[in-house]
């Protein structure tokens, strides 16, 4: 009688919590998690490159800095979304976007719609990139000596005087002037220059100019071989005669300002007066060149 009291008594429980169960009904529902990153990367065309957008997604932005674009207003950009987020608006993941303002992407997370804001910077100026330089020497320059003229883009250069084994003592010499070819940006368009700057081999003696040209060819395509001086324009006169030891690390400096700066490919340095106080007084040795420009 015990046992069949249980056995009644079992049966009575199971039946309330199948009841139970039919009337609320158990929410077998899994609960979803808002997609932490909505987009796997963003990417765009910077002239012959592919950048990469800087995502914050506690801040909802994407951010871009190009550098061989000229504007803003025609950009190319890539969005790659994660599988679990939906784009919104707008709905292409290739667009061609104008970034002279802000642009907003509305995209769902699972959990909400949310903005992300694509934003976009030109840097003023570029370095101008050395791996284009190369030699071109027209008929009237000068004998040369030393290492090519390759030494000039290298990248290495003194910072203090006399260091000469930290560059493996290479450096460019002639006996008055040379030319040298900058190349062009990724579109063809000539360089616009901001900044030219001379390191120097010997600290303000021997054969370290201390008064010097730069030349430009202004004309389109190449400088005509004869190298005649009628042909080109001087850009800048550079006179380091009053610059001391304390100098010697920053070079010798030219500068221009944005509006009419140069728009120049072919240069040419030629030496009127170096450091020493007996001939031959317009030899020049130098070791690296380095050039800046405008976007403009």
């Amino acid at each position: 009688m015990k046992n069949l009291l249980i056995y009644v008594s079992i049966i009575f429980l199971g039946g309330i919590v199948l009841l139970s169960c039919s009337e609320d009904k158990l929410d077998e529902s899994i609960p979803l998690n808002p997609v932490l990153t909505p987009f796997k990367a963003v990417t765009a065309k910077d002239g012959p490159n592919i950048v990469n957008a800087k995502i914050s997604d506690k801040d909802r932005t994407i951010v871009f800095e190009f550098f061989n674009l000229k504007n803003l207003k025609e950009v190319k950009v890539n969005l790659s979304v994660s599988k679990r987020a939906t784009l919104l608006a707008p709905t292409d993941t290739v667009l061609t976007l104008d970034l002279t303002e802000p642009f907003e992407i509305s995209v769902n997370n699972l959990y909400d719609d949310i903005i992300y804001t694509v934003s976009a910077s030109i840097p003023e100026y570029i370095v101008v990139d050395k791996s284009k330089f190369k030699a071109n020497n027209l008929a009237n320059d000068t004998p040369v000596g030393g290492s090519p003229m390759t030494c000039l883009w290298d990248g290495r250069f003194m910072t203090v005087p006399e260091t000469y084994a930290t560059i493996n003592y290479e450096n460019y010499w002639t006996t008055s002037s040379f030319t040298f070819d900058i190349g062009t940006r990724y579109d063809g368009s000539y360089y616009d220059l901001k900044q030219f700057k001379v390191h120097l081999y010997w600290a303000y003696t021997h054969t370290c100019p201390q008064k010097y040209e730069l030349w430009g060819y202004m004309s389109p395509g190449e400088p005509p071989a004869s190298g005649n001086w009628a042909d080109w324009t001087k850009l800048a006169d550079i006179d380091n005669s009053s610059s001391t030891l304390a100098d010697f690390a920053e070079g010798d400096n030219v500068h221009f300002e944005k509006e009419g700066s140069p728009s120049v490919r072919y240069l040419r340095i030629i030496c009127r007066k170096n450091w020493r106080s007996t001939a031959p007084l317009t030899n020049i040795s130098i070791c690296e060149l380095s050039l800046w420009a405008w976007n403009k």
